[in-house]
């Protein structure tokens, strides 16, 4: 019997790789779930859970897409939201104290944007107020205030402590794109990033109007120890307090008996 050649054999293999290509994309297209191909946007992250353990120094992942034609696209990720008090000192009988107080409702506890392009060149100033897209505009809505001073002054106060503690990024981040429709973008977070629940909002910019809109979600946990003492200390916060005391004063007991006999 005349045996095939390598070559022949190699040539056939792809031949029925490229035929089982087309009958699979068929069958997609035929399918009732082929809509989400059909989709402008596809949007992933290279993991949805972050694990913080005592020596966690800060983390980055990557944000990864494709579109369906050249555009520009803006993330903005943003987590957890919760009620923010600012306070400012006041200088009285020679002591400064806290006097002026205002909370602000739904503030990220960390905040960061990226861009393909610089966002004032977009011309997109309306869609950028309106998603809230960019520390500037961040809708930072007061609850209360105990002060007569300008609430805009304690608004402007709150974007610097969180831009020095690096959880307002000050620099835009890069949306880069690999091709004319891929596209990936690394999500930095620094060591002291808050736990919780993250969300990243991805817009696909097209002929100078947003075309697409997709979130992603992110959790940061505790892990190992750490999480575990978390837990207890949430679930049973008087046992863990009295535990904490009874520590405390074993090992001032232990360092005053080293001492004693040094």
């Amino acid at each position: 019997m005349r045996r095939r050649s390598p070559r022949l054999s190699r040539k056939l293999s792809v031949a029925l790789l490229a035929l089982l290509g087309v009958a699979v994309a068929g069958l997609l297209a035929a399918s009732p779930g082929a809509r989400a191909f059909e989709e402008n946007l596809i949007v992933d992250l290279s993991a949805h859970v972050i694990e913080i353990d005592s020596s966690f120094s800060g983390t980055s992942i990557l944000l990864f897409g494709a579109t369906d034609a050249p555009g520009d696209v803006i993330v903005a990720a943003r987590g957890p939201v919760e009620p923010t008090v600012v306070r400012r000192k006041r200088r009285v009988a020679g002591i400064w104290i806290n006097q002026d107080a205002v909370a602000f409702d739904a503030v990220p506890r960390y905040y960061a944007v990226a861009a393909s392009r610089p966002l004032e060149d977009l011309g997109l100033e309306d869609l950028l107020v309106e998603h809230n897209i960019g520390v500037e505009r961040l809708a930072l809505e007061p609850l209360w205030a105990a002060t007569e001073e300008p609430i805009a002054a304690f608004r402007e106060a709150l974007r610097r402590i969180m831009a020095r503690s690096a959880l307002y990024p000050t620099e835009l981040g890069e949306v880069r794109f690999i091709d004319d429709s891929l596209f990936r973008v690394t999500l930095n977070f620094p060591a002291n990033v808050p736990l919780g629940h993250y969300e990243a909002e991805i817009f696909l910019i097209q002929d100078g109007r947003m075309t697409e809109l997709k979130t992603t979600t992110l959790e940061i946990r505790k892990s190992g120890l750490s999480a575990e003492l978390f837990g207890f200390a949430n679930q049973s916060p008087a046992l863990y307090g009295l535990i904490a005391i009874a520590a405390a004063l074993v090992a001032g007991w232990v360092g005053s008996l080293v001492f004693r006999k040094v």
